[in-house]
């Protein structure tokens, strides 16, 4: 009777052993199914391409195009067309920049300025006028000139930078213009003393009114009638065309074309 008691007691061990042993493999194959159509699925959707990170755009501003129009001039001989050397920046080109050549005593744009189509005009014309002015200086030097100025052409001071590339041997000119700030030349000019000054710089780094009068020891109602005052003497309609009429203002000393 003992005998039969352990042998069944051991067979029905087996059983349950080699139970386990089957579940344990079919489980095993199931989860190695399942991960392999996850991955198998993961390749499908984005081989090589994470949804999550789209394609990177190229940069876009003055230096990137300055460099790719540098490139393109070096490697142009004394016969190469001007686009051959302006077409490879051209999707770089930002708003602000303006594309212009100077050919056969013609100067023409190519790519006008687009931030505020109400200053296209404007920003065109100061940008012609600069490749004019700097044409005969392109010829002479035989090589790329690049320049930061501020200039004041048509009732507007623009802060400008540029790049002018010659023809090798002389002949055509092209000028990148990036026009950066376009400020209005105040209409009428405003008496201020010292404390007017201290104010408007003030104005500049970005302190409120009530800030300025505690900066330099004025009641607020003060500093409030003093900025009126200036609005009135700039022909200003608010704090900040106040602003930029003031530092138009302060540019007396700049290049005009």
């Amino acid at each position: 009777m003992t005998k039969t008691t352990v042998s069944a007691a051991r067979l029905r061990a087996d059983q349950e052993l080699s139970l386990a042993r089957k579940f344990a493999s079919n489980k095993g194959g199931a989860l190695g199914m399942t991960k392999t159509v996850v991955f198998a699925g993961r390749l499908q959707k984005s081989p090589g391409h994470r949804p999550d990170f789209p394609p990177m755009k190229p940069r876009r501003s003055f230096t990137h195009v300055s460099r790719v129009m540098w490139d393109g001039w070096i490697s142009s001989d004394v016969g190469t067309l001007p686009e051959l050397v302006y077409r490879p920046a051209l999707e770089l080109f930002t708003g602000s920049m303006v594309l212009a050549v100077h050919e056969g005593g013609k100067c023409l744009i190519l790519k006008g300025y687009e931030t505020l189509i109400g200053h296209a005009s404007i920003a065109n014309e100061i940008a012609r006028a600069l490749l004019v002015h700097r044409y005969d200086e392109t010829q002479r030097q035989e090589r790329p000139i690049s320049t930061k100025e501020t200039i004041q052409k048509g009732g507007k001071f623009a802060a400008l930078e540029s790049l002018l590339l010659p023809q090798k041997t002389g002949g055509w000119c092209i000028a990148v213009i990036d026009i950066q700030l376009l400020l209005p030349i105040p209409r009428t000019r405003a008496d201020i003393d010292d404390v007017d000054r201290a104010i408007l710089q003030l104005l500049y780094e970005g302190f409120s009114g009530k800030e300025i009068g505690q900066e330099i020891g004025l009641s607020h109602r003060t500093i409030e009638h003093r900025i009126e005052r200036l609005k009135q003497g700039f022909g200003a309609r608010s704090i900040a065309q106040l602003v930029a009429l003031s530092i138009a203002d302060g540019l007396g000393s700049a290049d005009f074309i």
